[in-house]
């Protein structure tokens, strides 16, 4: 699977609610950084912070860009969905994606453009 085809099946797994599958698509010791948040460190914490934490209760992601560059993907996006709590939220969103020699993700960087989140 090619980085872009990864990144677009991350989203989609997302969408879908499937974190097993999404947690997959990282390497066992990736890192996430997510604004405000400690870094997540390994595919487990990543898919129970999904699971168990994440206040997004459904919800799309549309990509707008995905680029390709020197080992790193970046991913220019909107999110449009509903909070755990009921609130709609809709914002932009970029990302920094690095992965490894087999394909998988070792890092993530999230940057959000959010209010009431």
């Amino acid at each position: 699977m090619s980085p872009e085809d990864r990144v677009h099946a991350l989203y989609r797994r997302i969408d879908e609610g499937d974190f097993a599958g999404f947690a997959a698509l990282f390497h066992e010791d990736a890192v996430y950084h997510r604004p405000g948040s400690p870094a997540l460190v390994g595919r487990d914490a990543i898919e129970a912070y999904y699971r168990d934490e994440r206040t997004v209760a459904d919800g799309t992601h549309t990509l707008s860009r995905v680029l390709l560059s020197d080992g790193a993907l970046t991913v220019d996006g909107a999110f449009s969905g509903h909070l755990t709590d009921g609130r709609e939220q809709a914002h932009r969103f970029a990302e920094i994606f690095e992965f490894g020699p087999d394909g998988l993700f070792t890092r993530r960087d999230s940057f959000l453009f959010v209010l009431n989140f």
